[in-house]
């Protein structure tokens, strides 16, 4: 492996975590090669992107004959979700194994694979968990692919000489279009549709999610985690939290969320976004028309099924960062930074008026 040329291939490019980690590299001298379904928008400069469903191995091999050969760190990033744990988990295995088998084929000198997981390691969409989480707090008896993937990866990496590594962000929060699964995406339609209507901005949510504590993992804070992680011996074959240096309430950064918008922060009133976002499909397409925003289909910028979701979480999210923090990574971003300048880039990014 050339460690002074490093050569990335990050599976799932198109989505937050993988596109932030692109740039990040790309920013960094890497060689980068993407795979996803659809190229990143906007395009990013200097990425070679291939068009590939990670399901199909078949394409996968023949996408990475040739363009495989060099790759030195994959970035594993893709997922596809299914409502039966199972059949998700056996689907984004497959996925994964997919990409390591043809990378291996083509003989890449592959030293390192990471992968980008998250807080639903801990059980934190089922219910209540044991918060602060640690890194080796027991796995809920439940299918999670996240578990089957990491348990392949490290019996893959022992038996073929590689490392490896994973990251568990929680509720990733920046700048992303055609990827509407963003807490911020959502919150940036929510408040444009109120300052529409000239009403307060309501929290939409569950009463006890604006109560309880939350985190947020600030996809700039990702990024570096992702590249600290591949390219620090001391952090080899393990896995970390990533979460933002504070906890929050929504409570107490949602003034701040509404004066984005120049409104006044309204109280909680429980509303499907799902069905918000949807009746409000014609209103946004004349909206993109009389201000020339980038996106004139509501459902490319927010997912209202991501932000009822999100935003129904009663009981508290709390992640600890002791481990990862103690091998000396440790960038301080907070909750309150993290949203608003992600909504100031939706705005300056013409995404939203």
């Amino acid at each position: 492996m050339a460690e002074d040329h490093p050569v990335a291939l990050i599976a799932g490019v198109s989505g937050i975590a993988g596109r932030g980690i692109a740039r990040h590299l790309l920013s960094l001298g890497w060689t980068v090669t993407g795979l996803s379904r659809q190229a990143p928008l906007p395009s990013i400069d200097g990425l070679r992107h291939l068009p590939v469903d990670l399901r199909d191995a078949e394409a996968v091999t023949r996408a990475l004959a040739e363009a495989g050969r060099g790759v030195s760190h994959l970035f594993y990033c893709g997922r596809a979700p299914d409502p039966d744990p199972q059949v998700e988990a056996d689907r984004n295995l497959g996925m994964l194994a997919n990409v390591v088998t043809a990378l291996q084929a083509a003989g890449a000198p592959l030293g390192h694979v990471h992968l980008v997981h998250g807080g639903k390691w801990y059980g934190s969409h089922l219910g209540p968990y044991r918060t602060p989480a640690e890194e080796d707090d027991p796995r809920p008896s439940v299918a999670n692919f996240y578990y089957d993937q990491q348990d392949w990866i490290a019996e893959r990496a022992a038996r073929s000489g590689f490392t490896w590594t994973a990251t568990r962000p929680h509720v990733l929060t920046g700048f992303s279009l055609g990827y509407p699964h963003n807490i911020a995406s959502v919150l940036a339609v929510h408040g444009t549709l109120c300052r529409l209507a000239s009403r307060p901005m309501t929290f939409p949510g569950h009463p006890g999610c604006f109560e309880s504590v939350s985190q947020l993992t600030d996809v700039r804070l990702l990024v570096q985690a992702v590249h600290w992680c591949a390219t620090t011996p001391a952090a080899a074959n393990d896995a970390f939290n990533v979460i933002n240096s504070d906890y929050f309430r929504w409570r107490d950064v949602w003034p701040d969320i509404a004066a984005v918008f120049d409104l006044e922060a309204g109280p909680v009133e429980t509303a499907s976004l799902v069905h918000r976002f949807a009746t409000a499909d014609g209103t946004w397409r004349r909206l993109a028309a009389q201000k020339g925003l980038l996106e004139p289909d509501i459902a490319r910028v927010a997912s209202g099924a991501y932000g009822d979701t999100t935003l129904s979480v009663w009981w508290d999210d709390m992640c600890s960062n002791a481990k990862i923090r103690r091998l000396g990574f440790d960038p301080v971003f907070t909750s309150r930074e993290s949203l608003l300048n992600a909504l100031v880039r939706y705005r300056e990014n013409r995404v939203v008026p």
